[in-house]
């Protein structure tokens, strides 16, 4: 970015205090130079600063920029525009304040009123763009094949090329044609073009989206720019009068109750796969816990606990059912033996075998499938949520949204996630064995498994995990052990 614009104007920074945020705009450009988050740290260390949502690259505009686009470009890029706001804006609770910034284009006016409010995430962008009357033709003249036309609000973001592992989404995401449209940012090689009405575009990771709301636009642009990825909301010129193009700004957590506070389908961002409706709904049980308990560590095993408890008749029949299948296991081994070389005899003999002791072999699977959504619901929820990001557990747990470690003479221990494959071997040993040897030789390995995978995975989804496991072993030894046979 250049230092000082073109016209003799000194560049000046305007800084924007509110409960949430620090925001900088710089009147090079009018761009958003800086924006950070006060409630979140970049890292989990104790002198860890603000999280900085801007973050441009070499080759990358500032994000806020402004385009006209037609057989040829302008952009704002250098242009220097002019402001009567303060050097320092300092908001708290509604308290709401204005910044105009000026410049012109050709000598016609062009001005961003940007609307600030001190305890909210989203910014009330406003464009009063210059009618066709004085403009270049070629800024009014079609654009070559394939570019864009008309007026497009520029959103930059330095983005990891790297392809991201576990499931992490990096890149430019939109709500667009009522669909999530997520491009990672390793493939984001060449320009790109989305059509359909858009809701709003931007970027997002793992646990912060920076999104622009459009008040109408029907065309994305993406471009690559070096390190970062260019994101142009394009709106058609409409007749030759001047425009006025409204925006909301969104800068800020994933978090569902600030995304849903913001609307426009911002929180659509939360993509929680097909299971999504019972993902969010486990998320609000979440942070209902949290109002009491106040640690998320707690509220993990309180809502698994919740979770146990609503699907108690379906497990307690499951293993119920698994009893019975082992109380036929002798008689079904020596069927397997007496017609090991006739599968199909065999086959009907053992289904005679269900129907005389009024078994059904699928009496143990069945109820354990109708909860499968909701585990996966729960596993996605957990995953996802920002509410994890750096909070704190117990004891050498620091961070639920990242891997667990134990210091032990240098090294670092996964302590849970080694008892989450002690608990899956005592379960594994109190269930009733499968009848098929392949399969049992199968299940052996099965701790070893999952043991090896959740040795990186955050520790919260390892904290339900062991819960999840504990609470099945005392139920299957409840219904094994104790209940009538």
């Amino acid at each position: 970015m250049p230092k000082e614009p073109a016209a003799n104007v000194p560049v000046r920074d305007l800084t924007i205090q509110t409960d949430l945020y620090t925001a900088v705009l710089s009147t090079l450009g009018g761009r958003i130079q800086s924006f950070q988050l006060k409630k979140f740290r970049a890292t989990n260390a104790p002198d860890s600063p603000p999280l900085e949502l801007i973050v441009p690259g070499e080759e990358a505009q500032l994000p806020m920029g402004f385009e006209l686009r037609g057989a040829s470009v302008w952009s704002d890029a250098k242009a220097a525009y002019d402001t009567t706001s303060p050097e320092e804006l300092v908001l708290t609770g509604d308290a709401k304040a204005t910044v105009d910034l000026r410049t012109t284009v050709a000598g016609q006016p062009l001005v961003k009123h940007l609307v600030f409010t001190g305890n909210s995430y989203v910014l009330e962008l406003a464009v009063d763009a210059p009618g066709a009357t004085g403009l270049p033709k070629e800024l009014l003249a079609p654009a070559p094949d394939g570019q864009p036309s008309g007026m497009a609000l520029v959103w930059s973001k330095t983005l990891s090329r790297e392809r991201q592992a576990g499931g992490v989404f990096e890149g430019a995401a939109a709500f667009i044609g009522g669909k999530l449209v997520q491009t990672p940012a390793s493939k984001i090689e060449k320009p790109e073009n989305l059509d359909g009405p858009v809701t709003w575009a931007g970027y997002e990771d793992h646990y912060f989206l920076s999104a622009v709301a459009p008040d109408r636009s029907n065309l994305i642009a993406l471009r690559p720019a070096g390190s970062a990825v260019e994101t142009k909301v394009i709106t058609a010129r409409s007749g030759s009068d001047p425009q006025h193009l409204s925006y909301a700004l969104f800068l800020g957590p994933k978090e569902l109750s600030i995304l849903d506070a913001a609307g426009h389908d911002f929180s659509r961002s939360l993509n929680l796969g097909w299971f999504g409706p019972i993902s969010l709904l486990l998320l609000r049980v979440l942070n209902l816990s949290h109002r009491v308990t106040g640690n998320y560590g707690i509220d993990i095993i309180v809502l698994t606990l919740l979770v146990k408890v609503a699907f108690w008749p379906l497990t307690k029949k499951s293993f119920q059912s698994m009893r019975e299948m082992q109380k036929l296991q002798p008689e079904m081994t020596k069927l397997r033996e007496k017609y090991k070389d006739d599968p199909k005899q065999m086959n009907s003999e053992i289904m005679e075998l269900y129907r005389r002791h009024k078994v059904n072999p699928l009496g143990g699977c069945v109820p354990m499938v109708l909860q499968i959504p909701v585990f996966f619901g729960l596993y996605q929820a957990l995953s996802s949520t920002i509410q994890l990001r750096h909070a704190p557990f117990f004891l050498w747990i620091h961070d639920l949204s990242a891997p667990e470690r134990l210091p032990i003479l240098g090294y670092g221990v996964p302590v849970l996630t080694i008892l989450l494959g002690l608990s899956m071997f005592l379960q594994q040993r109190m269930s009733p064995p499968a009848g098929d040897p392949t399969q049992q030789k199968v299940m052996m390995f099965m701790p070893l498994v999952f043991t090896y995978m959740f040795i990186g995975f955050p520790a919260g989804l390892t904290i339900y995990w062991l819960t999840n496991n504990l609470l099945t072993i005392a139920q299957q030894y409840f219904v094994l052990r104790r209940l009538p046979t």
